[in-house]
């Protein structure tokens, strides 16, 4: 094992893997999956000196060895999906460390975040008492991938510390935030024009925010939001970003009683692959030319409010037709307020226009009263 260099190991050979001293100069230890919570010991893994990847997500580790200090040029340590409660502190020593994966309900102390200055990737990260956490990441300005879960409610100060230190990651090219709930705006925040990829869960913007531009997002090819009230032409934003691959929008319209339909124009979302629209008071058309690359497509649909916007037949005519690569459809069905009859009557079009699309696209109707069709 002398001169060994890559080590990894399948579930079901951890039993008979070497001792880790026996390795003295390698490189890559990769266990995940491996259960190491019965008699596996990673004490000796601090002798593993030139150790640069460490990988043992899924490995029901509970605590990391303090020798785990030793490891002066390790560059990426992945911990996560295990039930570490605190991350030990003595990782502030590992200088080199780019790249780390740990589990959101994994507390890490203060001072050890803001030290990792090498950092390119870091998730997923957990807010639960103050904003100090926050002003920690202001240091990691290396940053390419960033995730955070925010355990504390969404508040003005949170949102100024978050912005401050955002403002400082000009080479952020995936950044995920997930708040329990509330709205927030990110005002005075540009983003880099090399973000790819953006996801903000659980918190809504109040409206679209001016920074969501085609000219500033260029290459955004992946968005997750939330906008409370989203406007036509705030749509038409969106839809003229211009490598947009996968949208999952979602606004509150239903709630706030804001019907309408909503058009999706042609040449709108010229490279969207995958689309997902929720919480929509009225029907979303897609108008010919729309969305010319689509193939998976999921949205809500109010039964009762999409009644007073039936086509001269009855039917419920959303242009599903004119989405000419769609292959997959998921209609979750609103039928608050509406009868069963006019339930089944929504499934039936919806149906209809399914069986004539040229593709013939697998159809999935999900009811929220009445069941999975």
């Amino acid at each position: 094992m002398q001169q060994v260099r890559s080590v990894v190991v399948f579930p079901s050979a951890v039993d008979i893997m070497p001792a880790l001293e026996s390795f003295k100069v390698l490189r890559v230890l990769h266990l995940e999956g491996c259960d190491l919570s019965q008699g596996f010991s990673l004490k000796y893994i601090g002798s593993l000196f030139h150790l640069r990847y460490l990988g043992l997500r899924s490995t029901r580790t509970a605590q990391l060895p303090e020798e785990l200090t030793n490891l002066l040029f390790l560059q990426t340590l992945d911990v996560s999906c295990n039930i570490i409660s605190t991350f030990p502190s003595t990782v502030v020593q590992l200088r080199n460390l780019m790249c780390l994966h740990i589990d959101d309900d994994t507390r890490v102390p203060n001072g050890i975040i803001g030290s990792l200055t090498s950092l390119e990737e870091l998730s997923t990260l957990c807010i639960d008492n103050s904003t100090g956490i926050v002003e920690e990441l202001g240091h990691l300005t290396e940053l390419r991938v960033l995730e955070i879960v925010c355990h504390i409610e969404w508040n003005d100060a949170l949102e100024k510390s978050l912005v401050a230190c955002l403002c400082k990651m000009q080479k952020i090219q995936s950044l995920s935030i997930w708040v329990s709930a509330g709205e927030f705006n990110l005002d005075g925040w540009a983003p880099p024009r090399h973000l790819r990829r953006l996801q903000l869960m659980g918190c809504c913007f109040s409206t679209l925010t001016d920074w969501m531009s085609p000219s500033l997002l260029v290459v955004l090819s992946s968005l997750y939001i939330g906008v409370s009230k989203l406007r036509q032409e705030d749509l038409e934003i969106l839809g003229r970003l211009p490598s947009l691959c996968y949208l999952n929008l979602e606004v509150d319209h239903q709630n706030l009683g804001i019907l309408g339909r909503f058009f999706v124009g042609a040449c709108s979302f010229p490279c969207l692959v995958e689309c997902v629209l929720q919480g929509f008071g009225g029907p979303v058309v897609f108008q010919q030319g729309a969305m010319p690359r689509l193939a998976i497509l999921r949205f809500t649909f109010p039964v009762r409010e999409a009644r007073e916007f039936t086509s001269s037949n009855g039917g419920f005519d959303l242009g599903l037709g004119n989405l000419s690569c769609l292959q997959n459809v998921t209609v979750y069905l609103q039928s608050e307020g509406a009868s069963k009859e006019e339930v089944e009557e929504a499934k039936a079009a919806l149906r209809r226009r399914a069986e004539i699309h040229l593709n013939r696209p697998t159809l999935e109707i999900v009811d929220n009263r009445f069941g999975e069709d």
